[in-house]
């Protein structure tokens, strides 16, 4: 059984992995880097670390490998504890362990295992195709005029032959432009003058239509009576309600009476229990509270479990009623 590849396959999609007496994997966003020492930015990604205390079942990783081996529930959690005990086994005999595409597990002086995590594979599925950037200076390149013998020499025209061309040109520049300014003068008087007379007719009857409308609205007006029998039909708008995925599963039962009655005993001691469906073995199960956010289905889990409710765990979804 490829059990390394399974616990690989839900870091993608939950934040806790737990491996029934061997320890949980756990994640966290890690926001975008840049190092400046490589000049790289790195893109968003899921940090992976290690817990050996969190060794309680809470069905996910069993589920899993029970719904892809396709075995029975109490098949693969026996599948799953072989392949502990052969991970145990073999991180005894050699003190360490490699498990692809996650880290490596070490034993310290103590005893203890000691987790590096291995960042081949990025689990943050919204950095999907994203890779690292490095980036390079850019070198502006200075030019030295007087060095550069591609330099054009800027042409260089006496003043004394500006001013005699100019002088050649003024005398009959001038009588050509009194010529355009006596025309231009006598076009622009036609203008004003048709322009003024177009203006004052265009405002008397814009006023005339004015009036005229003034006076046809206020005939309707005084017609007009308002009489409303009918008041407008309030519309009932149904907001759709956020549904609770994440449930802390108190058991499940063949019986739905047995249900039921563990329902009322987990509210009597002050829990919000309810039924919420039925799982693919045809179990009734019954959970003791239901949450949106999965961090506070997990912190609730883990509450429980300190309080004496070893066997609780989470689940994600929704089941069949």
């Amino acid at each position: 059984m490829q059990l390394v590849a399974y616990i690989s396959d839900l870091l993608y999609r939950h934040d806790c992995v737990v491996v029934p007496e061997f320890g949980a994997f756990l994640t966290r966003r890690v926001s975008a880097q840049y190092f400046e020492s490589s000049n790289s930015f790195y893109p968003p990604k899921k940090g992976i670390s290690f817990n050996s205390q969190i060794l309680q079942n809470d069905g996910l990783l069993i589920n899993y490998v029970s719904s892809v081996e396709k075995v029975p529930y109490a098949d693969a959690q026996q599948l799953v504890r072989n392949e502990v005990r052969r991970l145990d086994l073999e991180l005894e005999n050699s003190k360490s362990i490699t498990l692809p595409k996650i880290g490596r597990i070490a034993l310290n002086e103590e005893g203890v295992k000691v987790f590096t995590p291995m960042y081949l594979v990025n689990y943050l599925p919204e950095a999907f195709g994203l890779s690292s950037q490095e980036l390079y200076q850019v070198d502006r390149a200075v030019i030295d005029q007087e060095n550069d013998s591609t330099a054009v020499e800027t042409p260089v025209i006496a003043i004394n032959e500006v001013k005699k061309a100019e002088a050649q040109n003024e005398g009959s520049n001038n009588f050509q432009w009194w010529k355009y300014a006596a025309v231009g003068a006598l076009l622009l008087g036609l203008s004003y003058v048709g322009y003024n007379q177009y203006e004052v007719t265009s405002i008397k009857n814009q006023d005339l239509v004015q009036q005229m409308a003034e006076q046809k609205l206020d005939q309707q007006i005084e017609q007009a009576s308002f009489l409303i029998t009918d008041p407008i039909p309030q519309v009932a708008v149904k907001v759709a309600q956020p549904k609770k995925n994440y449930h802390i599963v108190a058991g499940a039962f063949r019986d739905p009476k047995n249900a039921d009655k563990r329902v009322v005993q987990l509210k009597n001691a002050g829990h919000d229990a309810k039924r919420i469906g039925i799982n693919k073995y045809g179990l009734h199960n019954v959970a003791f509270s239901s949450f949106h956010e999965k961090n506070d289905a997990i912190n609730e889990l883990y509450r429980l479990r300190k309080l004496g409710f070893d066997q609780a765990w989470l689940l994600t979804g929704q089941l069949n009623n």
